[in-house]
């Protein structure tokens, strides 16, 4: 009996601890990580007549330590591992803080918050609509959605923010798709995108000669109209959102490939707009901006 109920507390202990350790705080700035972002554009057309694309990269890592203003940083170096160069910036973290510096400018400035709650505000204009985990190899990570509607950031405790290296630039308001590539520490890959342009090796540029999963969103624009042209194989239906340059949705409706989308802008006041088409079934989304 009594081994029963060691064997029993036992695996209690050991189920408590098990879940203790699903989720874990994983810092942004450690020795040797490396971030590798990417920017697609169109560059013409192949012989078949499809689009043809060229992703260029942007590789980032840290390392070496200095003393600003007598607190420890981390450096920051740009560019691929045999041709790398020192930015002039520099990282520290405390707190869940990240702070970045340029040597000889300035006193430093916030570059992450991994704190922050749902409802919270960065500036005026981003928002913390969302905060859940996501598994990041054998743990759980804080997983931050920036609206509205996730228009324009998302960051991830430890790897910091999926559009662009630094936080809250709003990338996603062009024709083009830009994003993280990966994440390693020293040679480990830590992170990859699930996103077409994934590429371990490249610094500079790649040409990509097919279209598998990401297609730019198309707009023709015309008097009191946009009409929206997804690409059919990969969008099917979803939702249409316009909202203005300051993040206020002023106008929504279902979308289906079937039907033309057209957004009647005859109402819309003289100024740049940002449209965001949602896919349904995969709830991948694709945005572009009009200037009326």
């Amino acid at each position: 009996m009594k081994t029963k109920i060691f064997f029993s507390i036992l695996l209690l202990l050991s189920v408590s601890f098990a879940k203790g350790q699903e989720y874990t705080y994983i810092p942004f700035v450690e020795e040797g990580k490396i971030w590798s972002y990417a920017t697609v554009y169109q560059v013409g057309y192949l012989p078949g007549g499809g689009p043809e694309y060229r992703a260029g990269y942007s590789n980032y890592q840290i390392k070496g330590d200095t003393i600003i203003n007598g607190l420890n940083y981390k450096k920051l170096y740009a560019g691929c591992s045999d041709k790398d160069y020192y930015l002039g910036v520099c990282l520290r973290e405390e707190n869940k803080k990240v702070h970045f510096i340029i040597e000889g400018r300035d006193n430093g400035q916030p570059f992450f918050d991994f704190n922050l709650q749902e409802g919270d505000w960065v500036g005026y204009l981003y928002q913390v609509t969302k905060i859940d985990t996501i598994q990041i190899g054998e743990t759980k990570r804080k997983r931050f959605a920036f609206g509205p509607g996730n228009v324009y950031e998302t960051w991830i405790e430890g790897i910091g923010a999926l559009e662009d290296f630094y936080p809250l630039n709003g990338r996603l308001l062009g024709l083009y798709d830009q994003g993280i590539n990966y994440q390693k520490k020293g040679s480990d890959l830590i992170y990859k995108t699930e996103k077409w342009y994934f590429n371990e090796n490249d610094c500079d540029y790649s040409d990509i000669k097919s279209l598998l999963s990401f297609s730019p969103l198309k707009l023709l624009q015309r008097k009191g109209e946009v009409e929206l042209q997804p690409d059919a194989g990969i969008f099917v239906s979803g939702w249409v959102y316009v909202y203005s340059i300051q993040g206020k949705l002023l106008y929504t409706k279902p979308a289906n490939i079937n039907s033309s989308i057209i957004i009647p802008t005859s109402g819309f006041s003289n100024g740049t707009y940002i449209i965001q088409l949602t896919e349904d079934k995969t709830k991948k989304t694709w945005s572009g901006k009009v200037i009326i």
